[in-house]
Parts: C-alpha cells; structure tokens; sequence
C-alpha cells in the first residue's frame, strides 16, 4: 500500500497512563500498544533511506516518516494533549517527525551527547517517541541538574542552566565513558519509561531527559536495531501576509 492511501489503524485497546515526573510535576504520557498494526510501520522502516542528521547530536541514524503516519498520530494525540498539556484542541498544529536509529558508541559521542539534554526551551513543543523494537534493555529517562535543582530548562531558565551545564562538562567531559544512565555525573534521574514495543511516550521538550541506550542493539539495520518513530508537535504560527 502507497504512502498516499495508507491509513493509520489505532488500537482500541491501547492501554494509557499519565504521570507527573519530577518536583516539577512535568506530564508524562505512556499509551501501551496504541497502533493497531504496528508492524506495517516496521515494514515501512525496512525500506526508508537512514542517514545520519546533518543538523543535530542524534546519535545514529535517520530516516523520513510516512506522511500517513505523521497525519494520523497527530489527529489521534491531538484531544489527549489539550487534556494532558493544555494545548488547546482547536488550535491547528505541526508534526516534524523522523524514524531513529541510534547506532554510535559511547566512545564515538562528543561529550555533551553523554549527559541529558533539552530539545527545546519552549513548553509547548510537545515530544513524541514511539519504540518499534524489542527485546533490548532501555527507553528514556527524566533528569534534574543537581546544581540548579531545574527538571525543565524553559526561556527564563535557559541561560543559567547552559552556563552552569557548560563549566560542569568543561570539568568532567573526559570522564564520561559511558551513554547516559542514571549515574550520569551532575544529574539525578528522576523517572523512567522502559522501551516496550508499540509504546508511545508524550513529554513536554523543554525537560531534562536522555534517551538510554546501554543494553540496546545499537546495529544500523531496521529490523534488529533500536528503531523508534519521534516526532515534535508545535502550535501552528499564524502567516504574516506581505504588507
């Protein structure tokens, strides 16, 4: 079936859980087998071209999403993030999404690759990761930095955190022989959602969280590799028509 007459097929029976992670209370969504035909997007991965990302630390490979499956996990997650992250249903949004394969060993990482990260200052820009693998240890883990005692690093935040964040890897990069785990110097982990095939996790980008990736198959083939499906939610910006 063509990418422009595939549908998404939900799973009704996708179990759903809301946590509050952290001091802060950051939502973290988790819907357990939530397509019901999950292998059709594996099959979809088999034949997408990976890469590596030319503008960011993502560190394997990437491939494009089928536009049938951005389309519709964006209409299917809509009505759970206004009740989830207050982001208004009627409001139209934006889905920037990619397969993922991470592939590199800790020792072929630059340093800040090995401590969490932050994907945006805006908590709004919603993150999505969907795992299409098994049977490997992992999934994603939620951080607070020890020293600013900060779980989220939003606008008002952001300069202090890099500043600190900075002097500390300055200190300790060449220490850090290992991917992100949660005794990561510097960071506190503060939850954990462990990778489940079929698993769909919702987070606000703006909080401290790593991907973990020690115990995972960190191979370049789809079919055996740490595939997943992550994607970005934005509010759309209204156009500004030429003056």
């Amino acid at each position: 079936m063509s990418d422009t007459t595939a549908v998404l097929r939900l799973n009704s029976d996708a179990r759903m859980e809301l946590r509050r992670v952290g001091r802060e209370g950051h939502p973290l969504l988790i819907i357990d087998d939530v397509l019901a035909e999950p292998e059709a997007l594996v099959a979809a991965a088999l034949l997408a071209d990976f890469t590596p990302p030319p503008h960011t630390r993502y560190p394997g490979l990437n491939a494009p999403l089928p536009a049938y499956y951005a389309n519709g996990i964006l209409a299917a997650v809509n009505p759970l993030l206004a009740r989830a992250f207050g982001m208004p249903a009627h409001l139209p949004k934006t889905l920037f999404g990619f397969f993922a394969l991470a592939t590199q060993a800790p020792e072929e990482l630059e340093p800040i690759q090995k401590v969490p990260h932050h994907d945006s200052p805006d908590p709004f820009r919603i993150a999505m990761v969907h795992y299409l693998c098994r049977d490997m240890a992992g999934g994603t883990a939620f951080f607070r930095h020890k020293a600013t005692g900060f779980e989220g690093v939003d606008g008002r935040r952001r300069a202090a955190y890099v500043e600190q964040a900075a002097v500390e890897l300055e200190a300790s990069g060449a220490d850090l022989t290992r991917h992100v785990n949660d005794e990561t110097p510097n960071f506190e982990q503060i939850d954990f959602a462990p990778l489940k095939f079929n698993r769909l996790i919702i987070y606000r980008s703006h909080v401290l969280h790593s991907g973990l990736l020690e115990g995972a198959n960190l191979s370049a083939d789809p079919a055996v590799g740490r595939l997943t499906a992550n994607s970005f939610v934005d509010i759309q910006k209204p156009t500004q028509s030429p003056s």
